[in-house]
């Protein structure tokens, strides 16, 4: 058995060996743990701080003043947390109602830049009405041909599609783009809308 002096020694003798690695694996941990720590603080700060910057803006956006339509624009612009997708959702909405299309088309393009396919595909559907209504038919198409790639929206995508190509007097296309809606699943408005056209063309 060791005595103590052999003990202290070996101790000794482990630390000048190993030391320096177990100071610099300490010093690593607690910097890695720390940073995390600040990283977090940070970024839940951000999140808060955009979430009250996102309810000012959407408490401005209606108030009818352009002024609020360009910070809402900044805030969507500089802002890359979900709720710039939120802000350009509503932005989109009040510009309509503003009757500024351009505005409500840029917004809803940087959802379907920047969301997720699902959300993205919903601002698609948005933005192809919008178009739809400026009669710049091709555009609407296109929008409604990314909204078709999820799923999930490919009936009211094809329905909307009759819609804008009814609406360029393509009698047929609509036909068969209500058809395939139907086919994905639409009922109701799209079996009107077929009918419609079977019976008036």
């Amino acid at each position: 058995m060791n005595t103590e002096e052999q003990q202290i020694e070996q101790l000794k003798a482990f630390w000048n060996e190993h030391g320096k690695g177990i100071l610099a694996g300490l010093v690593i941990g607690f910097a890695i743990f720390y940073g995390w720590r600040y990283y977090d603080a940070q970024v839940r700060a951000e999140r808060e701080a955009a979430s009250v910057q996102f309810e000012q803006v959407v408490a401005a956006l209606f108030s009818g003043n352009d002024d609020d339509l360009t910070a809402a624009q900044d805030f969507v612009n500089n802002n890359t947390s979900a709720y710039s997708q939120l802000a350009a959702f509503q932005l989109a909405k009040a510009a309509i109602d503003a009757n500024d299309y351009g505005t409500a088309v840029s917004a809803l393009q940087t959802i379907r830049d920047t969301a997720e396919p699902e959300l993205a595909a919903l601002a698609a559907l948005r933005q192809a009405r919008v178009l739809l209504a400026q009669e710049q038919y091709e555009a609407a198409l296109a929008a409604t041909n990314a909204a078709i790639q999820v799923s999930a929206f490919a009936a009211i995508a094809y329905e909307l599609q009759g819609d804008i190509l009814l609406a360029k007097g393509d009698y047929s296309g609509a036909r068969q783009a209500y058809l395939t809606a139907q086919a994905h699943g639409a009922e109701g408005l799209a079996e009107l809308k077929l009918n419609s056209i079977v019976a008036g063309s």
